[in-house]
């Protein structure tokens, strides 16, 4: 895509700029006192949650919601055909925020069929237990039904509705859908809230599929294939491992410990850059208490907006540790420690140690701290941390957000993606029947498929070959030349220009998920769609970010309802619309561009 071309200068005689203003002002008797038209794409969980929040403030006087599948609430992630009962959730109920009531609420008044389909039975009402995923998908689905039988206001809901455009415009958008019947129908609406998620925009469903638990081709066909490489070691690739044993054997329950019987010969392999095996959960206090010396208010009064602004986040955090668990940072040495090694130390006793002898200490340790509410306070006070950088982050220079993607974000991501026990369990019991190892990558491998339909991985020092290779890696930032909706695609990456931002690192919005700063025709398009603001908000995955992220938007609705002068300054805005470069629509519309820095 090129830059859009000039439009020419701007206005500058201030008395002629003013007349204009006077001229296009806009005259309204508050058009929106019933509260706004809103369209909401998507259904998953990020659009629940959305969904939620409108109805509970008010703001809203009718919703459309379009959903490109037949589900509404479960989304991908949660989705009951990609999820077999194995694949556990990596969040407790204790820490989801409820809906019209809480996943363990909801849990105990279901049938005892289905909490035994679901392996929940004993743990139901347990706020502390890991529920599979179709479990949280199922939820989901009930809330999303609940709250649309109970709204106030008209809901219309397009299931199987293919959105095939998006048109920011100044006081509203324009949506474009194909729904079944293969029609392009298109409406008007006050806002958008985009919560895509990872449906449309994953590029490689094989991959999307696989981080969610779907049972890898290679088992719905017949059995000969038996050396499988698995590309990741979190959660998503444990559930994978678990479901090629599932599909060629049986996990045993043997006293406390859980062993496994193949009926079929395989081998697999977990493949990670580090080798590293995730650590399990742990008890923590909900909710987590401040950290006495790092709060979010502290964090921003440290930042300048330059270079350097993650260091003297990074002396807040360390001073935190320090005096906390002064022992552990000593053993550490994290009175030396910097941004940049903080991880090298913090990982360096599991790279020392044996994978799977680490493992087997680490689930001891956490199964004792879960008993007796006792967990150290290093790791606790990691766990809070990573939510205050996390305010933090958006601010960062260039260079220091890549510095912390390369250093601070893996200590963070490792501590907070802790799994269930029973994933550490099932992998044990794999490893110690000869079924599964693990192996680190380092940096510099190679991935090369062969002719005889095998795939070999090669690394400096090491080599295999694999009947099957799945890729079970977390999600990667989308580029915004990727974004799903041509003319909105087009808007964002003129606003990118305008912000000299690379449209490899996605979207950073503002706190209320739009790009007003860059471009205010975009102010009322809310941007939730979570691959394109991994870049810039790290941990913005998982139902706790959905819910957050619902809170932002219907808060922004309100305080915007709510502002006296909003006649000023549509008029402003009309003008610097109608000075911008434009491009015409196949229809005849002329659309304003941002990225005319002159």
């Amino acid at each position: 895509m090129q830059e859009p071309p000039s439009g020419g200068p701007r206005s500058s005689n201030p008395s002629k700029r003013t007349a204009r203003i006077e001229a296009f002002r806009i005259h309204t008797k508050d058009r929106h006192d019933l509260g706004e038209r809103i369209a909401i794409v998507g259904a998953g969980a990020t659009g629940t949650y959305v969904l939620d929040a409108l109805l509970r403030s008010g703001v809203a006087r009718e919703i459309a919601i379009f959903e490109s599948s037949a589900a509404l609430g479960p989304g991908l992630a949660y989705a009951e055909h990609l999820n077999a009962p194995h694949a556990l959730s990596n969040i407790a109920g204790i820490e989801i925020p409820p809906l019209i009531e809480s996943l363990n609420a909801w849990a105990v008044r279901q049938s005892p069929d289905k909490l035994d389909a679901w392996g929940i039975h004993a743990c139901a009402g347990d706020d502390r237990a890991f529920f599979p995923r179709v479990a949280l998908g199922a939820w989901l689905a009930d809330q999303f039904a609940m709250i649309v039988a109970g709204s106030p206001i008209p809901i219309s809901v397009q299931r199987q509705a293919e959105v095939v455009d998006v048109v920011a415009m100044p006081q509203g958008c324009r949506v474009e859908w194909r729904g079944t019947d293969g029609r392009i129908v298109q409406d008007q609406f006050d806002r958008l809230i985009v919560a895509t998620g990872y449906g449309p925009i994953a590029a490689n469903m094989t991959a999307a599929a696989a981080r969610t638990g779907e049972p890898p081709t290679a088992m719905r066909r017949a059995r000969q294939t038996e050396r499988f490489g698995v590309l990741g070691s979190s959660l998503s690739a444990i559930d994978v491992v678990t479901a090629i044993a599932t599909a060629r054997g049986t996990f045993v329950p043997d006293g406390d410990t859980l062993t496994y019987v193949a009926e079929t010969p395989w081998q697999a392999t977990l493949l990670s850059r580090n080798g590293l095996l995730p650590e399990a959960d742990y008890w923590f206090p909900h909710p987590l208490p401040s950290l006495k010396g790092f709060t979010p208010e502290t964090a921003a009064a440290t930042l300048r907006g330059e270079d350097g602004d993650l260091d003297r986040l990074f002396d807040q955090f360390i001073a935190v540790l320090r005096k906390g668990a002064s022992d552990w940072a000593a053993r550490l040495g994290l009175a030396e420690a910097t941004a940049d090694d903080f991880a090298d130390r913090y990982f360096a006793a599991r790279h020392s140690s044996n994978a799977w002898d680490y493992a087997r200490h680490n689930l001891a340790d956490v199964r004792h701290w879960h008993a007796h509410h006792d967990t150290p306070f290093w790791r606790i006070a990691i766990l809070k941390a990573h939510e205050v950088f996390a305010t933090a982050i958006p601010s960062l220079s260039k260079t220091d957000l890549a510095r912390f993607h390369r250093g601070l974000k893996r200590v963070f991501t490792d501590n907070y993606a802790a799994v269930p026990h029973l994933s550490i369990e099932r992998i044990l019991a794999l490893h110690d029947a000869g079924h599964l190892e693990a192996q680190a990558l380092g940096n510099a491998y190679d991935i090369a498929p062969q002719q005889d339909g095998t795939c070999l991985v090669h690394s400096p020092n090491w080599t295999s070959a694999f009947d099957e290779l799945l890729d079970a890696r977390g999600s990667q930032t989308a580029a915004l030349n990727h974004f799903p909706f041509p003319t909105l695609r087009l808007q964002l990456c003129a606003s990118a220009l305008e912000a000299d931002q690379a449209w490899s690192s996605g979207l950073n919005p503002a706190g209320d998920l739009t790009m007003r700063e860059q471009d205010s025709s975009l102010e009322r398009v809310h941007l939730c769609a979570l691959p394109f603001l991994l870049g810039n908000r790290p941990f913005v995955q998982g139902l706790v970010e959905c819910a957050a992220m619902a809170t932002a938007i219907s808060g922004a609705i309100q305080e915007a309802r709510g502002a006296t002068d909003g006649d000023q300054i549509s008029a402003a805005e009309l003008l610097d619309v109608l000075e911008r470069p434009s491009v015409i629509l196949s229809d005849g519309a002329v659309l304003p561009l941002a990225g005319s820095k002159q």
